[in-house]
């Protein structure tokens, strides 16, 4: 089996893909970790180093929600 020190997604990790995780690596996603206690116990237990899309800041700013709040503002209700 191959493991990297970085993994990169979108989606946050779902139950079944917790076995390509190791300890110390990093895992850029979002999370939403606020509303899923079950993958923020696993992911504190197995040392992943956790980088959430959504707290990422830029002088108070959220960059990365930016684009889906305004794709969000944009759509017309029918």
């Amino acid at each position: 089996m191959y493991y990297c020190d970085m993994i990169i997604k979108v989606k946050e990790p779902q139950p079944e893909e917790y076995k390509y995780f190791r300890e110390g690596q990093i895992v850029y996603t979002f999370f939403h970790l606020a509303s899923n206690q079950n993958l923020t116990t696993w992911l504190l237990k197995e040392r992943i180093i956790s980088v959430a899309y959504e707290t990422i800041t830029d002088n108070g700013y959220l960059p990365i929600l930016k684009p889906m709040s305004e794709i969000a503002g944009r759509r017309r209700k029918k």
